[in-house]
């Protein structure tokens, strides 16, 4: 493209990449590949809505159309191939339906080379769209959908421009979407104060996660399943309360009148068997949508089927090759990426058990570390060693990150990237043979630590960590994670757990862990997640520990 292209060209691009404003094409939904991915699920019962698309649809979307005067920017940020895109395009084809008029949406994508180099080259993002918008000044509401923002850098100061000068203003309102963090922290730091009443109404920004257990099985289960939930356990809020009794923050008394038992058993006899074929589909499936549909899809047919190889070599090559665009170099990201043997890992502090090479500088090592974590699939869960690290009367936890654990977040990010990084085909047989059980143990570990970023009160990456306990040069891992909080009581909440895969579970050994972990640490009681089938295994609480299974366990977030 050449250098000279006049802004009015880079206006015509994102009128052409805007399908909907063509007149007559009423059914361009049906030319974009993602978005008939989900129609097709749709159809077949096998979609729901990811959380956010309610949320961004009522607090911004549908309040917009209602109240033309206002404006605002929100950002939403979320890995790539999670659904940010269609799950935007879908509103759109939402709002179209109610009679929206269709100029009231762009979509401008600066994942496209071409127009990035343009527009970054001669820093062009604040005329852009100042001429976009001047263009459509007749037009209100107007939403632009800014995707993929954090391969443009600086453009947190070009927005923050045009709403300083006016052009953001009543009835305009922009959604920048990302899939990277670094961008947009220092963005979100320059936009405070601007959000403008309808980015304020939804925080400024939020994450996108892949979807979480609970979507999956409400997307499987149905309407059934969705009931129980909703009555028996509630929202998220009201199941934290059932969490707090496992943790030894509730007592007998509450278990029989919030009726602990009569749930579980409930649950038990309707929905264990279904989940727990979901659970094991979900290892394989993870929390992106497509592969979710496939899995379900084949499953209901008979014999479960994965998302072909390249969808897990896409999410492979694009965690990869997007590094070239924050000055990273491929190979050394994919020399790290091999080095991950396991998707929760206990590392030293310098993390040597994943460097390329032993050459390479920790300034520059950690660029990539940063870069991994800034995707939101790969978390630093940092360790708690010291009884005084626990302050409850300060109601903080001190962490310490002398022996951090690095997690994957997502059981199909761990699987794409353990087999690609290794040039191993990404089959279900190549799958299987990597997931004997001390490695589905440890991605069921990964699945719990990575879901407890969705619990009410905590702070997503913030208020997760794991206890160690050191007797002289003697490490015992005490708990594979410690979730902490103030609850609505005003208590300070401090919840170990343990994940145990395994078809027969030790008690004894069990029972001196979290008697250990009590007289250590003075927590209330240990709560250990496990798979095994038994009975007498899905929910048992005693004084000191507390039995539940994963199944069940995952459905509280």
């Amino acid at each position: 493209m050449p250098e000279d292209i006049p802004v009015s060209d880079l206006i015509q691009i994102a009128i052409d990449r805007s399908p909907w404003r063509k007149e007559g094409n009423e059914k361009w939904f049906t030319q974009e590949a993602s978005l008939r991915e989900i129609l097709e699920a749709e159809a077949l019962g096998l979609y729901s809505h990811p959380k956010v698309f309610h949320f961004i649809k009522e607090k911004f979307f549908d309040k917009l159309f209602e109240q033309p005067d206002l404006y605002g920017v929100v950002i939403i940020r979320g890995p790539r191939r999670i659904g940010k895109t269609s799950t935007l395009e879908y509103l759109i084809r939402e709002k179209l339906a109610e009679g929206c008029n269709p100029k009231s949406f762009f979509y401008i994508s600066l994942d496209d080379d071409r127009l990035l180099d343009v527009l970054e080259r001669r820093r062009l993002l604040k005329e852009f769209l100042s001429a976009l918008i001047k263009q459509n000044e007749e037009v209100k509401p107007l939403i632009i959908v800014l995707d993929e923002v954090t391969f443009y850098k600086g453009w947190g100061r070009a927005i923050k421009n045009l709403i300083d000068e006016g052009s953001i203003g009543q009835g305009v309102a922009v959604v920048a979407t990302g899939s990277y963090s670094m961008e947009l922290s220092s963005a979100k730091s320059e936009l405070s104060g601007r959000f403008g009443p309808l980015g304020e109404s939804v925080g400024g920004d939020f994450f996108f996660p892949p979807r979480r257990f609970i979507e999956v099985a409400e997307t499987a289960l149905g309407s059934e399943f969705q009931q129980f939930i909703s009555t028996q356990f509630g929202l998220p809020g009201r199941r934290l309360g059932f969490l707090e009794y496992l943790g030894g923050y509730q007592t007998e008394a509450d278990r029989v009148r919030y009726g602990y038992d009569q749930k579980v058993e409930e649950f038990s006899r309707k929905f264990y068997e279904s989940l727990h074929w979901i659970l094991e589909t979900y290892k394989f499936s993870g929390g992106y949508p497509r592969a979710i549909f496939e899995a379900i899809k084949s499953k209901r047919s008979g014999a479960l089927n994965i998302s072909e190889p390249r969808y897990r070599d896409d999410i492979f090559n694009l965690l990869v090759t997007d590094c070239r665009k924050f000055g990273l170099e491929e190979e050394t990201l994919r020399l790290i990426l091999t080095k991950i043997t396991a998707p929760a890992m206990r590392m030293s502090s310098n993390l040597d058990a994943i460097k390329p090479n032993p050459t390479i500088k920790q300034d520059d090592f950690l660029k990539y570390i940063d870069y991994l974590e800034n995707s939101g699939l790969f978390m630093r869960v940092p360790d708690v060693y010291l009884p005084e690290q626990i302050n409850v009367s300060g109601r903080s936890v001190t962490s310490s990150f002398e022996r951090p654990k690095l997690v994957v977040a997502d059981p199909a990010v761990f699987i794409a990237i353990y087999l690609c990084s290794r040039n191993i085909a990404p089959t279900i047989e190549k799958i299987n043979a990597v997931l004997d059980d001390t490695m589905q143990g440890h991605l069921l570990e990964a699945t719990i630590i990575s879901h407890l970023r969705f619990l009410p009160h905590t702070q997503p990456f913030e208020n997760i960590n794991y206890v160690l306990y050191r007797d002289g040069a003697v490490e015992t891992e005490l708990a594979d994670a410690l979730v902490w909080y103030v609850n609505h009581n005003s208590e300070f909440v401090t919840i170990p757990m343990e994940v145990k895969y395994s078809r027969d579970l030790d008690e004894g050994q069990i029972k001196n862990q979290a008697v250990a972990l009590k007289k250590a640490f003075g927590v209330k009681r240990l709560v250990v997640v496990c798979n095994s089938k038994e009975a007498s295994f899905k929910f048992k609480v005693t004084e000191d520990y507390a039995i539940i299974s994963a199944e069940l366990f995952l459905l509280l977030f």
